[in-house]
């Protein structure tokens, strides 16, 4: 417990953003799902990890310091926290995609996605998510082997040190297969545990804006990264990271602002036809949504 404590008060970044991630992810896919996802792809990405420090696969040779071992809980020669950065950059890219391929539907300030089993399962979904997770480590690792300039400290070192700012090609590779790994394993438990017309436990419809939580998370954690960069005056690492994320962001803004981002009342229908329990969001819309409500319940009824 002593060791817990000194690890949170050594790492609070990472416990606020895993905190976020339980959170957000138990609002929108309930307790069993983000449990599960938690433990599975810590185990996955611990593995990777020790794999990596003992013979360079997946991400590529590297070296932990020793300088912290008795100041944070260690896990098989890994950093606790390493490993479980893994969890909460997962489900947030995941969540990036959601938003980039689901239909949109807003009322007021209310925004939230209409996606459908097809949607949440789709190649698409899982290929977006893994390379928007790759695109964090682009801000994360260049900032991690500069650990001794701020308060993460020098805890590990690459063998050899690689082209992109100190960092190797193989570590993005190997985050790309890791991605793809826990990506597909969310996609799994969520396909696995909460079909069906019961809400899963835990999960939240009524939150408004729920759809934007995880990508504000993914926000947050890139927003930290370079900032960060730009603190220990690592200025031309910061620029090329703004750069990388111009154009992602210039894409979301414009999905969030086109009228053809946002779904009919068809797509209303598909959307309840997944998931019933949302009918009462929509439901009381002046709009025409309430129809789009008996809708989705006739399709209910013809599956």
């Amino acid at each position: 417990m002593h060791l817990l404590l000194a690890t949170i008060e050594l790492r609070p970044y990472v416990f606020i953003f895993l905190g976020a991630f339980l959170l957000i992810a138990i609002v929108n896919y309930g307790v069993r799902t983000t449990i599960l996802f938690t433990a599975l792809t810590y185990a996955v990405s611990l593995g990777c990890e020790w794999s990596s420090v003992h013979n360079g696969f997946p991400f590529g040779l590297y070296h932990y310091l020793d300088a912290t071992r008795s100041r944070e809980i260690w896990i098989a020669g890994v950093p606790l926290m390493d490993s479980l950065s893994f969890t909460f950059l997962g489900f947030a890219s995941y969540t990036v995609a959601i938003l980039m391929a689901s239909p949109l539907w807003r009322r007021g300030m209310d925004l939230r996605v209409l996606d459908t089993w097809a949607i949440r399962r789709s190649p698409r979904v899982w290929l977006m998510a893994a390379l928007f997770m790759v695109m964090v480590d682009m801000v994360v690792d260049p900032l991690s082997v500069r650990g001794d300039r701020w308060f993460l400290g020098r805890i590990f070192w690459y063998d050899p040190p690689g082209p992109y700012f100190g960092v190797p090609i193989s570590n993005y590779l190997g985050w790309f297969f890791v991605a793809a790994i826990a990506v597909a394993i969310f996609q799994g438990l969520d396909g696995w545990l909460n079909r069906g017309a019961a809400r899963p436990a835990g999960a939240m419809p009524q939150v408004p804006s729920r759809a934007l939580l995880g990508p504000m998370l993914y926000a947050g954690i890139v927003g930290f990264g370079i900032t960060m960069l730009f603190v220990i005056g690592a200025a031309g690492i910061g620029w090329a990271s703004v750069f990388i994320y111009l154009p992602f962001v210039a894409l979301i803004l414009n999905a969030l602002t086109r009228a053809q981002s946002y779904g009919d009342a068809a797509a209303i229908a598909r959307h309840l036809v997944d998931f019933p329990y949302n009918t009462a969001v929509f439901g009381a819309s002046p709009d025409g949504r309430g129809e789009a409500r008996r809708k989705g319940a006739r399709a209910r009824r013809d599956a």
